[in-house]
């Protein structure tokens, strides 16, 4: 009779132990599983002001939460600047490329994208805008130094100590700057570069669809899908999108996800003729107004 009631329970002891052993164990780490381990993502980094010690800082931070964090599996950055600080600038194309590096960088532009912010959306992977998007105005701004003058009470160890350099030292180091910019264009767009640098030299602003002609960007596409082209760049089909200023600073960072807003465009003054000037230097003359 024992024999016959342990061959009964034999069954419900198997059925038992397959599932305390195999199947809850796997049920608890398929629930615990996205808990314990981070699931991919895309960080989004947004430029929305000038380029300046303060907003190239916040620029750099989340590049290197990006590089430090495995969960980032790629960067989009949305970019609504005029550009700003040269030296800044530069820093950032050299950072961008260091972080393309180890995960893919895309730049989305949606209204402005000029100057110095144009400079360090050259180094990402891939680059889209709108087709009414502003884009490029590949050139440097510098104001040239006074006339030299001798002050009897002021003493210096050079004789251009206090001017910083001769009026046409500075023209060429302007020059140089903007040969600078320009090849660092032609590096991050390599072949993709349908206009000679010749002609980008003379610093205009394109729209989106111009830009797209001339090989400044890749494609005209909305964010979202800048987006989905950085997670199939990354290989993700799930992953998560992630503002990476609060996961860098913190939540009460005081960051306001507010769209740029620069001063109105005179579309008439931008696209004014004459249309065909060699590239080259030239002075801006600003009419005074009669107080």
């Amino acid at each position: 009779m024992t024999e016959v009631n342990d061959s009964r329970r034999s069954p419900l002891r198997l059925l038992l132990l397959i599932f305390f052993v195999f199947v809850l164990p796997l049920a608890v780490g398929i629930y615990a599983a996205p808990k314990v381990v981070a699931r991919p993502q895309i960080g989004i980094i947004r430029l929305n002001y000038d380029i300046f010690s303060g907003t190239a800082f916040e620029i750099a931070e989340q590049l290197k939460y990006a590089r430090n964090h495995t969960a980032v599996k790629g960067v989009v950055l949305i970019l609504n600047s005029p550009g700003g600080s040269a030296a800044y600038s530069e820093e950032l194309f050299l950072d961008v490329l260091s972080t393309r590096q180890q995960l893919p960088v895309v730049a989305s532009i949606d209204l402005l994208a000029a100057s110095g912010a144009y400079y360090l959306a050259a180094a990402a992977n891939e680059i889209y805008a709108k087709p009414t998007s502003n884009v490029g105005s590949v050139g440097v701004i510098a104001f040239l130094p006074g006339e030299v003058f001798i002050e009897e009470e002021l003493l210096t160890t050079g004789p251009y100590k206090a001017f910083g350099g001769t009026r046409d030292g500075v023209i060429r180091q302007i020059e140089r700057a903007k040969f600078t910019f320009l090849e660092s264009v032609r590096i991050g767009r390599g072949d993709r570069l349908k206009i000679v640098l010749e002609d980008l030299s003379r610093a205009e602003i394109y729209t989106g669809v111009q830009a797209w002609e001339y090989g400044l960007i890749d494609d005209l596409l909305s964010t979202d899908e800048a987006i989905q082209r950085a997670a199939a760049m990354a290989g993700l089909k799930n992953y998560d999108v992630v503002e990476l200023y609060p996961l860098t600073f913190g939540t009460d960072a005081g960051y306001f996800f507010g769209a740029y807003q620069p001063e109105p465009i005179d579309v008439h003054q931008l696209w004014a003729s004459p249309a065909n000037w060699p590239a080259g230097l030239y002075y801006r003359y600003v009419v005074p107004v009669d107080r």
